[in-house]
């Protein structure tokens, strides 16, 4: 009796995940944001173009991608809450005696994302790592999306934002306010056996998240995270890749890809390959 009720409860779990994918692949068209970013110039900047780590996330970094001719750049940043500001950061801010965030600041001041967007208030994209997402409250990412709003009233700067976290729920909270979202996920890597049930999992959240796209690591060569089976899986879905090795022959050929719309090359490094393109 009990290996009746165990085999019962087995078919059915494939039964409806199966007819889950089915309806989700049949339906996802729906979900996709016709304002997403669509340009033939995939290959964003990580950080910006920098000579030494101290000129990541800085001004002077930005300017450097974009003169070489980044579309776009991916930015670390925190919302301080007691401050109401966001400050652009890859490292943690530790506390001072007083118990005050200390942050890494840029050219003896601290950065924050209002002074870069204003910096670069036309043309450019930013897709937006929030650093501390999760760890704030209800109360204080109501806050933190009113001051959002507030600095990007103008030239059209909240369609070309992406704000990136791995918690669905927050995000939701910024889609909601009008924002473009990435839902950070990582599948499971190509040789593991449950590899396109990890990324059919992933585009299930995907359809039933209030969320705009996923980020993804892409992984090593030989076994990446967005391999063959999680393309496969998640065919109708924009993904925004990281963590790309720095091989040609694989940016050619990620970069052909529709549903692979923006893609940052290497790890905690900065790489200029932003001719790689798929103009015609």
């Amino acid at each position: 009796m009990i290996k009746k009720i165990f085999f019962v409860l087995v078919v059915s779990f494939i039964a409806l995940y199966n007819l889950s994918i089915i309806y989700i692949d049949k339906n996802i068209s729906q979900k996709k944001d016709k304002s997403l970013y669509a340009g033939c110039h995939k290959v964003w900047s990580s950080r910006g173009l920098y000579e030494i780590k101290a000129q990541q996330n800085s001004i002077l970094s930005f300017q450097r991608a974009f003169s070489h001719g980044a579309q776009g750049a991916e930015v670390d940043f925190y919302y301080d809450v007691k401050s109401d500001r966001f400050i652009i950061s890859h490292k943690k801010p530790k506390k001072d005696q007083n118990g005050t965030l200390v942050y890494t600041q840029k050219n003896g001041k601290i950065l924050t994302l209002e002074e870069l967007l204003q910096t670069f208030e036309k043309g450019y994209y930013f897709w937006l790592d929030y650093k501390n997402l999760d760890r704030i409250s209800d109360a204080e990412t109501t806050q933190a999306i009113k001051r959002l709003l507030s600095i990007t009233q103008e030239n059209n700067l909240r369609e070309r934002l992406f704000i990136e976290g791995s918690n669905p729920l927050r995000l939701s909270d910024y889609t909601e306010a009008g924002f473009k979202t990435l839902l950070a996920v990582r599948p499971l890597p190509q040789d593991n056996i449950l590899a396109s049930i990890s990324a059919n999992l992933f585009k299930i959240g995907y359809y039933f998240s209030n969320v705009t796209a996923l980020a993804i690591p892409y992984g090593e060569i030989q076994n990446p995270f967005y391999g063959q089976k999680s393309q496969e899986a998640l065919h109708e879905v924009p993904v925004f890749l990281f963590h790309i090795p720095d091989d040609e022959n694989l940016l050619y050929s990620l970069v052909k890809k529709e549903q692979v719309r923006v893609m940052l090359v290497g790890r905690d490094e900065s790489k200029d390959r932003f001719y790689i393109d798929n103009c015609k």
